[in-house]
């Protein structure tokens, strides 16, 4: 028999918070709408008296939510198996917030909810009579259109200058900074490609200095500072710094060279924790 060369489709399998679907013989067609496109933004314009057309109120746009919607079929040995199956599917997909993953990127996550779950009874074929097929259309809603990765960077840096490999979207980092510190002063210094510096964030205090056995954490995206021992220290974060948030656009693209960490104390052991993020 001669070989074919018309492409065939292969199904995609889907990870619901880890679970992968096709263990309860789901498959997902090859209509995923909207989990590679890019998302949109709302341009925020007004118009100005006598002059023509619109005039942008700002550089920074908000984004809006990203929906995802999956189209699968759900098959099982008996009509009773198949209704069992989906209330389980329904079960997972209707849990909150969940994480989503496809075959195509498996390491990239997706946090969505899930705003709607249909499903239409398929007529069995000559081939296919003793088993129940069911057709599914799943939307999920990400208010969060990023996509990140699945596990987190985590760089090391000191006096030395790291860079900091990024996506196509912002990252926001957690710094943990390790004693002993001697000095009552310590500054970590984010710059771009360019060695300017995009924003520096400074500990000034009898607080910033530490034995060997404690630490202080920076959480960026929650605006929070912690010692080991559980104190509040976001009191030491001096007026002039503040908090770091990491932008692909410091660097120069996918390949690098990338945007630039480095603390100001020696004999500190720290780390940037992140996940790198994706339009």
């Amino acid at each position: 028999m001669a070989t074919s060369n018309n492409p065939r489709r292969t199904p995609r399998a889907m990870w619901i918070n880890d679970f992968d679907i096709t263990r309860i013989g789901m498959l997902v067609g090859d209509v995923i709408d909207d989990h590679r496109s890019g998302f949109t933004f709302p341009d925020r314009t007004t118009q100005l008296p006598g002059r023509v057309g619109t005039i942008a109120l700002a550089r920074e746009f908000e984004s809006t939510p990203r929906r995802v919607t999956v189209e699968a079929v759900q098959t099982a040995v008996s009509s009773s198996r198949i209704t069992d199956d989906i209330a389980d599917m329904k079960l997972r997909a209707y849990n909150g917030q969940v994480e989503l993953r496809f075959t195509d990127n498996p390491d990239r996550v997706f946090y969505a909810r899930c705003e709607g779950f249909k499903t239409t009874l398929m007529a069995p074929s000559l081939r296919t009579l003793n088993k129940a097929f069911h057709r599914v259309r799943m939307t999920f809603l990400c208010q969060d259109p990023v996509v990140y990765d699945r596990n987190s960077s985590v760089i090391g840096f000191s006096t030395a200058v790291a860079e900091l490999p990024l996506g196509s979207a912002i990252s926001t980092p957690t710094f943990v900074l390790q004693g002993p510190s001697t000095g009552s002063v310590l500054t970590i210094t984010y710059k771009n490609i360019a060695g300017q510096t995009i924003q520096s964030l400074k500990l000034s205090g009898a607080a910033a200095v530490m034995s060997s056995t404690e630490s202080i954490t920076i959480d960026n995206e929650k605006s929070n500072i912690t010692h080991s021992d559980g104190t509040n220290l976001e009191s030491i974060l001096t007026s002039t710094s503040g908090f770091i948030f990491l932008d692909p656009q410091d660097g120069a693209g996918s390949d690098g060279p990338w945007p630039t960490i480095q603390l100001s104390a020696t004999g500190v052991a720290c780390e940037a924790q992140y996940r790198r993020a994706y339009l």
